[in-house]
């Protein structure tokens, strides 16, 4: 079952501190057409599976690799038995990779890996894919920061040989609104830090100022203020792991307003607070 199916928006609710959920699938029952803010990969393990991107039904086979850009509407048919590892992508994994938002134009509206086309490349996909999978479900120490060098592994690979697979289909008819998100999203990236304005990051979308925040939330499912916070806090980790720079510094480069709301805001995001993570990530504490 879609764990939260908002309209034609499948919400994905992903752990703390984690950007992707990542599973099996052996339901057989079909999708309907719907859409997500995040990425979608799927790989039949057992059976095929059938996809629908517009008019276009799309039949893999077991081992074969379907890459789902955000905002592409969907439907899927699944056989009468089978299983399949569905890994879902959060956006702001992408948004931390320099200039990734510009290379996932070419991968609309879908990339379709098949070991037929190039047996190396889908290899090394599907490694990735199975090794994501086992993190995920075994969960030892650090495995979160392990899951994200997987992805951004998995994601890097597929940008340099999307071309090989991809559609010829035209351009996919939400890529405007799309790509006007990734571009608020990579510069929010890159001046967390500052003081921004709605009006400016409206100017950066090209939209009005009350068409981009209904726009945002439609993508993101969070406020553009609650990313920027998600991004603050990427930043505060960064910083966290240098043991020169006080708490105090950390706040400030990290473009908090003080000490308290620091911890706040950490503290809802992480599940932690930020000393309890210091000490993790040095290996003073075990577990938090």
């Amino acid at each position: 079952m879609i764990p939260d199916f908002d309209g034609l928006r499948e919400v994905v609710h992903f752990p703390p501190g984690i950007m992707n959920v990542c599973y099996l699938n052996r339901e057989v029952e079909d999708y309907p057409p719907h859409w997500h803010s995040d990425i979608e990969v799927i790989m039949p393990l057992k059976e095929g599976y059938t996809v629908k991107i517009d008019d276009k039904m799309i039949r893999m086979q077991e081992g074969e690799i379907l890459f789902i850009p955000p905002g592409v509407i969907h439907e899927i048919y699944a056989p009468g038995s089978g299983e399949r590892l569905i890994t879902q992508i959060s956006y702001s994994l992408i948004s931390e990779m320099d200039g990734f938002y510009a290379a996932i134009d070419g991968l609309y509206p879908y990339i379709h890996v098949q070991p037929a086309i190039n047996e190396e490349v889908h290899g090394q996909l599907a490694a990735l894919l199975k090794e994501i999978e086992k993190e995920n479900r075994q969960q030892e120490s650090f495995y979160g920061a392990m899951v994200h060098s997987l992805m951004r592994r998995f994601l890097v690979l597929l940008a340099r040989n999307g071309s090989e697979f991809g559609s010829q289909d035209q351009y996919h008819r939400y890529a405007k609104s799309v790509d006007s998100f990734l571009r608020v999203c990579d510069f929010i990236n890159h001046h967390c830090t500052d003081s921004l304005s709605v009006a400016k990051l409206a100017e950066v979308a090209g939209y009005s100022k009350s068409h981009f925040l209904r726009m945002f939330k439609e993508f993101a499912n969070i406020s553009c203020g609650e990313y920027i916070q998600r991004q603050r806090v990427a930043l505060a980790r960064q910083l966290l792991a240098d043991p020169e720079c006080s708490i105090t510094d950390i706040v400030t480069r990290a473009g908090f307003g003080s000490v308290a709301s620091f911890n706040r805001v950490f503290r809802e995001q992480m599940a932690c607070t930020p000393t309890q993570y210091r000490k993790m990530i040095r290996g003073e504490n075990g577990n938090i």
